[in-house]
């Protein structure tokens, strides 16, 4: 991936068009987990069995979801939301340059040269890093905030079939952005943005630290070592995946849309809130698994099958 090389004539580094293509691309699997993450559920569950042959309700796929989204908003409505998705990367890659110029990194050290430092020598480089890195993260979230507003509010319009951030000749931008005036005021660009700084500040604090400290203190095999920051990335991102749900919900609720306010919503008081009600009803996973999703919500088995539980089951029949 790092060989491919553009045409000179593009006025675009490689690295940020292939994100970007990426990006599009990938974009209707993105919108299905954005909705997903909000709790809009359109289809219903079906009975199946787990792979441990217990009975259970599963959600369709995410590439089911996809073609919902397709039926009833066309193959271009499967990319709603998709112009200020892509702005707020090339935003988050502008200011990550931009504060490489300003602050930049300490210089790679060869092999030899790391393994003559000493044990404080290598703590102290490595805190040094992952507070830049750190920094460099908030300010890119920082910056990039409000585009990410009006790319997920975008993609909630789905939810009530509102146009308010999407179509015209800015593509939903300029209306988007007068609606986040009108509904919350200037702060309404950063909504969310508590639980997503926390989120990717914990993904990378996480990551860069579990992978310090195995290869430090338990790995000697440098073959091995490489794979430790994949394997740490993926732990660091289940573990702080809540707070991305967290985000996409505080980012919507109040909004003006019908996706952020009840029955589909309830009303949070603030971001602490909406993660303590997601706690306790199960919902802080929502999104992470887009193939094999199960219902998590009161259910009632019966035989081998799966019946969501509501309150009008359990009322007495002779009670009006």
């Amino acid at each position: 991936m790092n060989n491919i090389e553009l045409p000179v004539e593009v006025p675009i580094p490689t690295g940020l068009a292939l994100r970007l293509g990426a990006a599009f691309a990938f974009h209707p699997f993105e919108y299905s987990k954005v909705l997903i993450q909000l709790g809009h559920e359109p289809l219903a569950p079906r009975n199946t069995k787990t792979l441990l042959g217990r009975p259970a309700l599963a959600y369709p796929s995410v590439f089911q979801y996809c073609g919902h989204i397709r039926k009833r908003d066309g193959v271009l409505g499967m990319w709603r939301g998709v112009s200020p998705k892509m702005l707020s990367l090339a935003v988050q890659h502008l200011a990550g340059n931009k504060f490489n110029e300003l602050y930049p990194p300490l210089a790679e050290l060869k092999e030899e040269e790391e393994d003559a430092l000493t044990m404080d020598e290598r703590r102290e480089r490595f805190i040094k890093i992952t507070l830049r890195e750190i920094a460099c993260k908030i300010t890119c979230v920082v910056v990039s905030q409000p585009l990410q507003v009006l790319a997920i509010r975008s993609m909630a319009e789905f939810v009530g079939g509102e146009d308010k951030f999407s179509g015209g000749l800015t593509a939903g931008l300029y209306g988007g952005a007068v609606s986040i005036l009108n509904e919350n005021g200037i702060l309404g660009f950063w909504a969310g943005l508590i639980p997503r700084v926390l989120g990717e500040v914990g993904i990378l604090g996480v990551t860069a630290s579990l992978t310090f400290l195995i290869n430090t203190y338990l790995l000697e095999d440098k073959e091995m070592a490489q794979y430790t920051g994949h394997v740490a990335g993926f732990l660091a991102g289940s573990l702080c995946y809540p707070l991305q749900v967290t985000s996409t919900c505080m980012t919507v609720s109040r909004s003006g849309l019908a996706a952020g306010y009840p029955p589909r919503m309830p009303l949070y008081t603030g971001w602490l809130d909406c993660l303590s009600h997601l706690r306790s009803q199960g919902q802080l996973k929502r999104g992470s698994s887009l193939i094999f999703r199960y219902y998590t919500g009161p259910q009632v088995i019966i035989g081998d099958r799966v019946i969501p539980a509501n309150s009008n089951m359990f009322k007495s029949p002779l009670k009006p």
